[in-house]
């Protein structure tokens, strides 16, 4: 019993190592957007051309747009929030930890309304 607890700690502590964040270019960038590390607080503007990690926090201004590629996709960013590149992409991506829970039958207003809180409006 002993061993299999040894031998799953070694498979866990093996596998964190392997965790490693992805990396994405900016490919553009447009209005007032702004990035800082992990752990830092000096945030600096965002640069056509740099790269970012899953852990750096993108603060995204009021009709700013990001554009990151990524194993050979592009990833639009539009939404206003300051957030880690990875929970920017996992929000627009619809991917959260909390599900929305409607009532009754979709609306034009309540369809308006989801895609406003998206912030998802095409150009």
């Amino acid at each position: 019993m002993k061993k299999s607890f040894v031998l799953a700690g070694l498979l866990f502590a093996a596998s964190s190592f392997l965790v490693v964040a992805k990396d994405y270019e900016v490919k553009s960038v447009s209005g007032k957007v702004t990035y800082s590390e992990a752990g830092k607080s000096k945030s600096s503007p965002v640069k056509t051309g740099i790269t970012v990690t899953d852990e750096t926090v993108i603060t995204l201004g009021t009709n700013s747009k990001l554009v990151l590629s990524a194993d050979g996709k592009d990833i639009t960013l539009r939404t206003p929030k300051k957030a880690t590149v990875a929970e920017l992409i996992a929000a627009k991506q619809g991917i959260s930890g909390t599900a929305k829970k409607g009532k009754g039958t979709a609306t034009a207003s309540s369809r308006a309304s989801d895609v406003m809180a998206e912030g998802e409006l095409d150009d």
